[in-house]
């Protein structure tokens, strides 16, 4: 049996348990825009179109109506394209509305959404509930004519129209900032860095390299590369489930030394140490088109192994000696380090997890999620987005080894509101110090 489970995050990725395609840029997830389209330029007026579906520009969110481009002139006008499913977009919620409270009359951010007026409104009613505040920007759902004049690849997506309806710029959310607004009020024009997105064209079901190739007989091939334009960057494997195909894959895309070593070792970000300015070099500050830039200068490498089914089992070893070879220049091993981390327990024996059966599956956004017939592996995993701002690995010490079904309303992002959803399980996340093992990443 195959065995998928996906939710919609982040940095805003698609995670699957047995067929992972992570997009992890910090630009965030691909949109469904009509990426053939050139669009308007910056510097053109843009056209006076019909805007659909657009609500709350009174305050009230059931105002469905209908409003020309030209509605907005007199003010700076930020489209700002997002989904309900990408966490950069959300996390941009409040400074947009302070920016909009703060340029009152002579700036109006308009968040564009392609998904539909029932499912914006679900997710400002969850975030409302969390919040326990009425967001106060309007929005504009279900669209199709704005995404047309302003094609885009990644979430979110800032486009700035000027009070005279000329395009001033288009840029990623780094640039929506006080200072930035202030000079183009100021100077009517403002030099900003474009986002460029790349035409993604990568189908994550089929191999990166091999695509069409006969295996036949054969146990394993692999290929390594440096960038490789036009398919983003994620990382796909099914080597960790049972599948009835004669042939398993791992691939990595677009992906940095240590971010190709933590698929071999299966470690994330927290359960690694770079030691000896190895994180300054590889972990630049740097967020959407500069860190693209930074990536294709030779830091990025693309590594694809196919093996086949019977040899699955050795294929991680596979990557890490194949890896090893190659970036001979590093020592790169398992070394076990006492750190500080956030372990799931279980807080008495009553078994208040177990599973009543049924198909796999997880849902999760960031007010909950459902867990039907998984590990606890699996919650854990799906946590990794959220918690990404704690800088402590997850690690599991329930020693609960059976299938689990759990739901939990909660702000997923807030450790102490996921022990409360936690607790009717019988189920708490501790900080203490563990002895575990680190990916230890250092120069020869």
């Amino acid at each position: 049996m195959k065995l998928k489970l996906c939710f919609l995050l982040l940095l805003c990725p698609f995670f699957g348990v047995c067929a992972q395609d992570k997009n992890i840029s910090v630009a965030g997830v691909a949109a469904s825009a009509s990426a053939d389209h050139s669009g308007v330029i910056i510097g053109q007026r843009v056209p006076d179109v019909l805007i659909r579906n657009v609500s709350g520009l009174d305050g009230a969110g059931q105002n469905l109506g209908v409003l020309p481009l030209s509605a907005f002139k007199g003010k700076l006008l930020i489209l700002d394209f997002w989904a309900t499913w990408c966490s950069p977009c959300i996390a941009m919620i409040p400074k947009m509305e302070g920016l909009q409270e703060e340029f009152k009359g002579r700036v109006q951010f308009l968040p564009v959404a392609y998904q539909s007026f029932k499912e914006v409104d679900a997710f400002y009613k969850k975030l409302q509930r969390q919040t326990g505040k009425v967001s106060s920007l309007p929005m504009a759902s279900a669209d199709t004519t704005l995404v047309r004049l302003f094609p885009h690849q990644t979430l979110p997506h800032y486009v700035w129209i000027g009070a005279d309806g000329v395009l001033k710029a288009i840029t990623d959310r780094e640039a929506v900032s006080r200072e930035n607004i202030n000079a183009l009020l100021a100077a009517g024009s403002v030099r900003l860095k474009a986002k460029v997105d790349e035409q993604v064209r990568y189908d994550s079901s089929e191999p990166l390299f091999f695509a069409g190739s006969d295996f036949n007989d054969g146990i394993f091939r692999s290929q390594l590369s440096g960038y490789v334009v036009n398919i983003g960057r994620g990382i796909y494997k099914d080597v960790d489930v049972q599948s009835a195909g004669p042939v398993r894959r791992i691939t990595g895309r677009n992906l940095t030394m240590p971010e190709l070593f933590r698929i071999a070792y299966k470690k994330g970000k927290k359960e690694t140490v770079l030691e000896g300015g190895l994180a300054e070099e590889f972990e630049p500050h740097l967020a959407g088109a500069d860190f693209l830039d930074w990536l294709k200068q030779g830091r990025a490498y693309c590594y694809e192994l196919m093996i086949s089914q019977q040899s699955s089992g050795r294929a991680y070893a596979l990557m890490q000696n194949q890896l090893r070879g190659f970036f001979s220049d590093f020592e790169v091993g398992l070394e076990k380090r006492t750190v500080k981390a956030l372990a799931l327990v279980r807080t008495s024996s009553m078994d208040r997890i177990r599973t009543s059966g049924g198909t796999p599956a997880v849902v999760m956004d960031g007010f909950g999620c459902k867990l039907t017939s998984c590990f606890l592996a699996v919650f854990l995993d799906r946590l990794q987005v959220p918690f990404q701002a704690s800088p402590l690995p997850l690690i599991d010490q329930t020693g609960y080894t059976g299938m689990v079904d759990l739901q939990l309303t909660a702000n997923m992002s807030s450790v102490e509101d996921v022990n409360k959803a936690l607790a009717r399980y019988d189920l708490r996340f501790v900080e203490k110090p563990v002895a575990i093992e680190m990916l230890v990443i250092r120069k020869r």
